[in-house]
């Protein structure tokens, strides 16, 4: 049975100490004992250590050894634009399971009214979910949340592959992606009634590359996770120096 995985905020002579809520969760809901082990991350490295306190107040690590990082990914930023706040919680807890490195709430035309001044009340809620995520999926780097922004802006974020999802399929698939460790991914994500021609437009005036994730229109939560789970799966499954830009 693989040990589960808590986030601690800093390892310190070869200890840590998580307090408050976080303590309480582990003692009174996952039954954290001393004695166990348990894998932990400072959000640099990952370390195998023993629970030596586990109080409601302080849950005390002792770390006894320090684990090998994981083979480099390519950095991958969703900039999804904001939709319904069930659907696009949803969203965040897969994007952290497929290892998305940002997450950036994009505003775009046609987001739901209200959701731009709703979103910052929602942070820590997103926060909280973004953790709980990475720490099933036992990865070893929390992912980062963005304040929104408006699509003017998101569309001048810089990477390798700049990819806009679109819902016409006019791109190429996805799949034809070339994308290898150490490259950087930016794909855009619309909202629930799609791009407007004028973002679309925009996006390719800027060298944004059209790209397809299937044959049929999805749901915007279910796009950016297809994208993400055909991104994970393409390092390294071609040789070929070329860069496909997919232009």
């Amino acid at each position: 049975m693989a040990r589960r995985l808590f986030y601690v905020p800093e390892v310190r002579r070869d200890e840590a100490e998580l307090t408050g809520d976080a303590a309480q969760h582990l003692v009174r809901v996952l039954r954290v004992e001393e004695g166990q082990e348990f894998e932990i991350s400072d959000n640099r490295h990952l370390y195998l250590a023993t629970v030596t306190t586990a109080r409601k107040s302080s849950v005390v690590f002792k770390v006894s050894e320090r684990l090998p990082d994981p083979a480099p990914v390519p950095e991958v930023t969703l900039l999804a634009s904001l939709f319904k706040f069930d659907h696009f919680e949803w969203l965040l807890e897969k994007a952290t399971e497929l290892n998305v490195a940002r997450i950036v709430p994009v505003i775009a035309e046609r987001s739901e009214r209200g959701l731009e001044q709703a979103a910052p009340k929602r942070k820590e809620r997103w926060e909280r979910i973004l953790m709980e995520a990475s720490q099933q999926c036992r990865r070893m780097t929390l992912p980062v949340l963005a304040e929104p922004v408006k699509l003017r802006e998101a569309l001048r974020l810089e990477a390798t592959h700049r990819i806009l999802l679109d819902e016409l399929r006019q791109g190429p698939p996805l799949v034809q992606l070339t994308v290898r460790a150490g490259e950087s991914v930016a794909m855009l994500l619309g909202p629930e009634g799609g791009w407007a021609d004028r973002e679309r437009e925009a996006a390719l005036e800027l060298g944004w590359a059209a790209r397809s994730v299937g044959p049929n229109v999805l749901r915007a939560e279910t796009a950016g996770m297809a994208a993400l789970a055909t991104i994970s799966q393409l390092v390294g499954m071609t040789k070929s120096p070329a860069v496909d830009t997919g232009g």
